[in-house]
Parts: C-alpha cells; sequence; structure tokens
C-alpha cells in the first residue's frame, strides 16, 4: 500500500511479543507507529493526530479498548476532527454498503459511537 505519506499509527498493546508482531505487520504500512502500554498515555498524545489506533481490548485492568472510548463519549473532544469525520464517514459507507443522506452530513451525526450507530440504523431502516 502506498500513501504519499506515513501514517501516524497508535498501538495500545501491553504485551511486548503482541507489540513486535503487530510492528512487523504494519511496517510495510508506515514507519511513524507510536506503542503505549496503556490507554491514559495513548489519549494523552492524540494531538499527534494519529490516523489509526489499534488497542488491545483487555490491559490487565488499565483503561483498554473497551474503557477508552464510552459509546456516548465526544469522538470530537478525543481528537477526531472533521477531516476524520468525512473519512469515518467514507469508510461507514463503503463497509456497510450505506450512502448517508445530505440531511445526515453534520457534526452531531459523527458526535460519537451511539450517534454513529443510530444514524447507520436509520438509514438501514429507510432501505428496508
Amino acid at each position: 500500500m502506498e500513501f504519499s505519506q506515513q501514517p501516524v499509527i497508535f498501538v495500545v498493546e501491553d504485551n511486548l511479543i503482541y507489540q513486535n508482531l503487530i510492528a512487523k505487520e504494519l511496517e510495510s504500512v508506515s514507519r511513524n507507529i507510536h506503542f503505549y502500554t496503556n490507554g491514559e498515555s495513548c489519549l494523552e498524545e492524540l494531538d499527534k493526530g494519529p490516523s489509526v489506533i489499534v488497542m488491545d481490548y483487555n490491559l490487565d485492568g488499565k483503561l483498554n479498548g473497551l474503557d477508552t472510548l464510552a459509546d456516548d463519549a465526544s469522538l470530537y473532544e478525543a481528537g477526531m476532527t472533521s477531516h476524520a469525520s468525512v473519512n469515518v464517514m467514507l469508510a461507514l459507507e463503503d463497509t456497510f454498503d450505506v450512502e448517508f443522506p445530505d440531511e445526515m452530513l453534520k457534526r452531531s451525526v459523527f458526535e460519537s459511537v451511539a450517534a454513529i450507530s443510530t444514524a447507520l440504523a436509520q438509514i438501514e431502516a429507510q432501505a428496508a
């Protein structure tokens, strides 16, 4: 895969073996990979503008993939930009084979995971 510039990738994983395995898989995509052993340290560095965050599901009692960002937490406060929200929308359209109608192209629809889930459910219900 070719990129005009190296995407910033955050990996949150407390197991060094898994960190090495993930690094080997991602090195062809980017050399700009940042590793963290807990969710807190990852959140502190969101200003680096990660393109992707890969997060361990269970981090031995530390802030993990499930706890770091609650369904109703603001994605914008967590660091998502308006440009990134467009990328999220395009990825969702491709993944779920849907199209967001013009009236849903607003900040509030992409404010949280819960808001996005609600929007997708509405789109699917209208298509049925």
